[in-house]
């Protein structure tokens, strides 16, 4: 089971996985992620949309979803129980809490007092950066979950079953362009900060603040230990021994506590994983944007082995919709069947059209091809009923603009060929919603500035064969 990007849940059963998408107009980097929490042997799933508003979803390609009863930041499981945090305007961590699957009955836990400890890596040196609150984020190991306030440095630790968390370390917190993940350990947490995007560093705590280890180490290091600081990927505590660090290129078995390199594994990890349990000394590993899934044996006294999974994953029914913030053209009929026009007689290709999003103030229609742009056919365009005056554009397409189109409104497209030679290739057909934007000149401010027709909103686009006789 997968959360791997803030608009995409992964759900294997068996053979086979199933990918559900949030539709709609979804921010790349929301502020808030999705939530994954399961239950009752993955039965039951949660998933949110990153607005705080949490949904329960079955496992099925088209499971319906219902929503959560309370809201929260973020949601996972443990032991038969969930995990939840809430946070206050600001996005500070207000409440952690636990509940059942019903979500009807929740404990508020008691939050200790932060824990001083350092990072190092330009975390320490200096003034302290001043706080700017992102969220509460979670993470499961085997030993317990973890509580991240990257933006208040904070770092929770609440062990598997216990009804409050044993403690809080208080760090130097981190920057708009930083990324932690944290881990329960045994011996306290493993804390994978990831700077600037780029520069990595893996450390390992006791709740008492106590540094028990660091990836770089605090000597110095060769050349070869010092690629590792670039392109953190992700981690994972395996046991009460061994945890994993992916790094962009190459994937490190390390010891705990004390983080030194065990075993080296290749591999290409240029976004962040995820990892959940396939077993004993088993873990699925999931790239970050991609269906791929990796099988990693991770038995002690032997080589760790990763291997490629063959498990096909098909689309499911969407997880939500979010709605639409911009105009958003969509086909509500059209065909992408091949088409063949026979001189001398001319063909002509209808659709209609749908804005899903709110009002656009232009429409521009784009029609493009090696024939279009060789003079082949000629090209002739009607909207709702209306000639449209074409242009020729870079000698490969024509293109012409009209009024916008309202929320919620269709329009009839007829786009008619008239052949002049003979050929095939494709055709494209786009309409786009624009809006006009001025131009400045540069040293004549003085003057009218001209204006420009520029996309403002999701395309729609049919491709189709042409063959020109």
């Amino acid at each position: 089971m997968f959360d791997l990007r803030p608009q995409r849940l992964i759900v294997f059963h068996g053979a086979e996985g199933v990918r559900r998408d949030v539709s709609g107009d979804v921010t790349e980097y929301p502020s808030a992620p999705v939530v994954l929490a399961t239950l009752n042997q993955a039965k039951d799933v949660w998933v949110g949309s990153g607005d705080r508003r949490v949904f329960s979803v079955g496992t099925g390609a088209n499971a319906p979803v219902q929503a959560f009863p309370r809201e929260c930041f973020d949601l996972t499981s443990d032991r038969g129980r969930l995990i939840g945090t809430v946070v206050d305007g600001a996005l500070k961590l207000t409440t952690l809490f636990s509940t059942d699957g019903s979500g009807q009955h929740s404990e508020p836990m008691t939050l200790p007092k932060p824990v001083r400890a350092t990072t190092g890596y330009g975390y320490s040196e200096g003034r302290p950066l001043p706080q700017s609150p992102d969220g509460a984020f979670l993470d499961w190991s085997p030993f317990g979950i973890t509580v991240v306030e990257k933006g208040r440095g904070r770092v929770y630790v609440l062990r598997s079953g216990a009804v409050q968390p044993e403690g809080v370390l208080q760090v130097e917190p981190g920057g708009d362009q930083d990324i932690w993940r944290a881990q329960v350990t045994p011996h306290g947490v493993l804390l994978l900060l990831v700077i600037n995007y780029r520069q990595t560093a893996l450390l390992h705590f006791a709740l008492d603040g106590t540094l028990l280890g660091s990836i770089p180490g605090n000597e110095d290091d060769d050349d070869a230990e010092e690629e590792l600081i670039w392109g953190g990927a992700g981690v994972c505590v395996l046991d009460a021994d061994r945890a994993l660090l992916f790094v962009q290129d190459k994937l490190l078995l390390v010891s705990l506590p004390g983080l030194q390199v065990l075993e080296t594994l290749v591999g290409d990890w240029p976004s962040f994983v995820s990892v959940t349990p396939a077993g004993p000394d088993r873990w699925w590993v999931g790239p970050e944007d991609r269906d791929a899934l990796f099988l990693l044996t991770t038995e002690p006294g032997h080589p760790l082995r990763l291997s490629a999974s063959d498990r096909p994953v098909s689309p499911g029914a969407p997880l939500m919709h979010v709605g639409f913030k911009t105009p958003t053209i969509h086909w509500a009929e059209h065909t992408s069947a091949p088409l063949t026009v026979s001189s001398p007689v001319a063909e002509t290709w209808r659709a209609v059209v749908r804005n899903d999003g709110p009002v656009c103030e232009a429409v521009r229609i784009r029609v493009s091809g090696v024939l279009v742009g060789a003079r082949v056919v000629d090209v002739s365009v009607r909207y709702r009923g209306q000639p449209l005056p074409m242009v020729e554009e870079n000698r490969v397409n024509v293109v012409g603009h009209t009024s916008g189109l309202e929320a919620g409104a269709t329009a009839e497209l007829e786009v008619t060929l008239k052949p002049r030679s003979e050929g095939s290739g494709p055709l494209t057909i786009t309409v786009e919603p624009c809006s006009w934007e001025s131009q400045p000149r540069e040293w004549q401010w003085d003057k009218e500035q001209p204006r420009v027709l520029a996309v403002t909103g999701h395309p729609a686009s049919a491709q189709f064969p042409l063959t020109v006789e």
